[in-house]
């Protein structure tokens, strides 16, 4: 049985509801008719409409009909998980057996130049969905999710498709990895150490003139980093450049008013100016008057601003939403539309602050799903040939909201898997991560102890997935407790050993073991895969 609605952007969350809650046909009881919902998250539909940031983030008046973009996609994704979990909590005794979400997207990984030319900024457009399947992953206990990005341009009749349909009905392992079914072959995502990107060595030279801005610059954050860019102005003995705190505001709390004296005080040292200044990025009329106020003398901006609007699925409304992505990617899209109509003759950097928890955090889906769309926008304006870099920050221990923590819940927080670091950790990071001269990277701290702990488990889809992403990191346990079926990935994916080794690395376990099994059964059974 199957159901295919092509008209998706205009159904209500009513619509959805009876979509979810549907009977199966001859049954007295049951949660859905459907085993798996596929969710394509960049439907050819999009290609026909302007790649402008107002069509992007849906900011059309309703008549002209254009609000079938990030938006859109962003909140039929919210209600479809939302009534999944109602529909979870109703019937507990049936529900979720077997449900499964596939998230199928296009092109969201895409680095090179020539795709993100011929695209355009539509190619960002389901860039939250990456972060909200992996919040959602954790909320969602009996609905297992599995995210998928494929090409994005592909001819009807591409081998890819049928490949891409063998990872949506792919039953072992399904929503054990995320992964990108690519021309070249199938890649999975793992989380891997920038020791090796680092060797690029990657230069952060400082001006001797124009501004820097911060937005969020009379935030804890944003002042940490006017601190930093001075230390760094300081150890290249420059200065004669301006650094502009930006916010709406223009008011610095009691609580980061130290930050705040320290920074003026090496900035009179150093010869450079320093000034809180009102900008309104939650506009593109904001951004625009803001860009075309430097003159063409912008040498780097830092996007550190944002609010957060936490809450369970359960309990989560679209206007939480609205305000985080308000704060987040959508000031971001104007910021980049803002910077193609006002171009900065000698723009050197232009960071996104995202977040780990684009890599899933309960209670988070709103901010998971902004955070990632952020990495996307990075991605493509690097491909451009236009500066951009994303820093997804774990958790700052001395400023912000945990500098006000109990000792309570500090102590629990620091004997999690990642805990807090401190400011001089963080900035560490930074330069590190600098080094490297990727788009995106993230900097958090690892609790070892805990962490072994964590990736332990594997008596359920998400322990499977967590310790797939972290095994190069934190190498998982060599056996599972029973040799099931449901554990044979996680089998041989040990056996082969890190897959960031050398290619010159001898794979012992599989050599000795699974090699020759898969032979013997190769040579007796050939290509009939009803057998295997």
């Amino acid at each position: 049985m199957k159901k295919v609605v092509e008209d998706y952007h205009s159904l209500t969350q009513e619509d959805v509801k009876k979509l979810v809650n549907e009977p199966k046909k001859g049954a007295t009881l049951s949660f859905s008719p459907f085993e798996v919902y596929v969710f394509d998250g960049h439907s050819a539909v999009f290609l026909s409409l302007s790649n402008s940031v107002a069509d992007v983030i849906e900011q059309r008046p309703a008549y002209i009909r254009l609000d079938f973009r990030n938006a859109v996609i962003s909140k039929l994704y919210f209600w479809l998980s939302y009534e999944l979990q109602r529909a979870e909590t109703q019937t507990p005794d049936r529900i979720g057996l077997g449900t499964k979400i596939f998230c199928l997207v296009r092109g969201q990984f895409h680095e090179d130049k020539k795709t993100h030319m011929k695209a355009g900024l539509g190619l960002c457009v389901s860039g939250t969905l990456f972060g909200m399947c992996n919040t959602l992953r954790q909320e969602l206990e009996t609905c297992t999710i599995q995210f998928c990005d494929t090409e994005y341009y592909l001819p009807d009749d591409s081998d890819v498709w049928a490949r891409v349909a063998s990872e949506a009905f792919r039953d072992t392992t399904f929503g054990h990895n995320d992964v990108r079914i690519l021309n070249s072959g199938r890649y999975v995502q793992r989380r891997v150490s920038s020791k090796a990107y680092q060797a690029a060595n990657k230069e952060f030279p400082m001006p001797s003139d124009g501004i820097i801005a911060i937005s969020g610059g009379n935030g804890a954050l944003g002042l940490v980093m006017g601190g930093w860019l001075l230390d760094k102005a300081a150890e290249q003995g420059v200065g004669g450049f301006t650094i502009k705190f930006l916010s709406r505001s223009v008011k610095i709390s009691d609580g980061n008013m130290y930050l705040w004296k320290d920074i003026e005080a090496k900035a009179a040292k150093l010869g450079v100016t320093v000034e809180q200044g009102k900008m309104d990025m939650s506009s593109q009329e904001g951004c625009n008057k803001f860009i075309e106020s430097c003159n063409g003398m912008l040498k780097g901006f830092i996007h550190s601003a944002g609010v957060l609007r936490d809450s369970m699925l359960m309990n989560l409304t679209w206007d939480r939403f609205e305000d985080v992505f308000q704060s987040k990617h959508h000031a971001a899209l104007y910021l980049h539309e803002a910077l193609e109509t006002h171009p900065q003759k000698d723009l050197r950097f232009m960071w996104n602050f995202s977040s780990t928890s684009v890599y899933g955090n309960m209670g988070q889906l709103n901010y998971s799903g902004s955070n990632s769309f952020l990495d996307v926008l990075t991605r493509h304006r690097k491909a451009k040939g236009r500066p951009s870099m994303a820093i997804q920050w774990g958790a700052w221990g001395d400023v912000g909201m945990a500098a006000t923590m109990t000792d309570a819940m500090r102590l629990r927080t620091m004997n999690s898997p990642m805990p807090y670091f401190s400011n001089k950790e963080g900035l560490t990071g930074l330069e590190c991560g600098i080094q490297t001269g990727l788009p995106y990277f993230s900097v958090y701290k690892f609790n070892p102890q805990v962490t072994m702990g964590w990736i332990q488990p594997m008596d359920n889809i998400f322990s499977l997935h967590n310790r797939n992403f972290h095994s190069e990191v934190a190498p998982t346990p060599p056996a599972p407790p029973q040799l099931e079926r449901k554990h044979y990935y996680t089998v041989l994916r040990m056996a082969k050993g890190p897959q960031t080794k050398s290619p010159t690395a001898v794979p012992m376990v599989y050599n000795a073991y699974v090699k020759a099994a898969a032979a013997k059964d190769a040579a007796e059974w050939g290509n009939d895969f009803r057998k295997w």
